[in-house]
């Protein structure tokens, strides 16, 4: 976990691939986070933590109360970006379509995988041990429909040196690993408006205000994890005392800095695109 390997969707086979499916459908979104593809490289991890979670997923439990945890955000503004100057930026209709696919999915995403971590933290120190289960309990909600499918990530070999220094920008901390998150990631597609939302962003990410939303969110999430840990059962930890203590600082990044930062940020760059019914 602390070198950040993760498991491609398209990679996915058998049990692992088909928890893949089930985020997808009960997280509404058309893509699996980071969080999920690297807890699949750690054998048993995401087994052992979405049979414990999936019982608040499939009724809409957990998707809803992280949506509602973070509605109504006052958040800072930048200028917004003229049609023309997302055409000069390299980003064509098809892919001002995708930017908004982008943000949307990020701003679904991270709030739920924010309560996520939260509730695998709380399976980390202990809870009640889970019994044998006869079958999968079915889905008592209907999500909706998840926005359109994205890129995939751009390969290593598509960066030249500048754009790997322009990505570099974006490392987070993760724990004494470096790491890039993927909406940052997905914006290299289009090197030209990745250095622009540099310009805009990188700014933001120690301002007072920012740093006071991020903190906010936490603060909400936290507020909505209780009634959802209440029931919360496992198994027993498929792996040892360190890889234990690895996954907690980990999740102590994704849900205390990371996954706000996506959720602050997305808003704010979605907001300066023109209107995706004008495109």
């Amino acid at each position: 976990m602390t070198e950040f390997a993760d498991l491609p969707e398209h990679q996915a086979t058998g049990r692992i691939a088909e928890i893949y499916d089930e985020i997808r459908v009960y997280g509404a979104v058309p893509y699996v986070s980071s969080l999920q593809r690297q807890l699949a490289t750690i054998p048993g991890c995401l087994e052992w933590v979405w049979e414990a979670v999936r019982p608040a997923f499939i009724d809409g439990r957990v998707t809803l109360a992280a949506w509602g945890a973070v509605e109504g955000l006052v958040l800072p503004a930048i200028a917004p970006i003229p049609r023309p100057a997302l055409r000069v930026f390299g980003v064509d209709a098809e892919g001002e379509t995708a930017l908004h696919s982008i943000y949307e999915t990020f701003l679904r995403a991270s709030p739920v995988n924010m309560v996520t971590a939260s509730l695998m933290a709380r399976m980390l120190d202990g809870v009640p041990d889970k019994s044998p289960a006869n079958g999968y309990d079915a889905p008592s909600w209907q999500p909706p429909p998840p926005p359109p499918a994205l890129p995939s990530f751009p390969p290593e070999s598509a960066f030249d040196a500048a754009s790997q220094s322009l990505l570099e920008l974006f490392e987070v901390d993760m724990d004494g690993a470096r790491f890039v998150p993927g909406l940052y990631r997905l914006l290299a597609h289009w090197p030209p408006y990745l250095a622009h939302v540099a310009v805009e962003i990188v700014p933001l990410f120690r301002r007072d205000d920012v740093v006071e939303i991020c903190s906010q969110i936490v603060t909400r999430i936290d507020s909505v994890v209780p009634p959802l840990a209440k029931d919360l059962s496992a198994g027993p930890m498929p792996f040892d005392s360190e890889t234990a203590d690895a996954l907690r600082g980990s999740l102590r990044v994704y849900r205390g800095l990371t996954s706000p930062q996506m959720i602050v940020f997305s808003a704010i760059l979605k907001d300066a695109l023109p209107a995706a019914s004008s495109i």
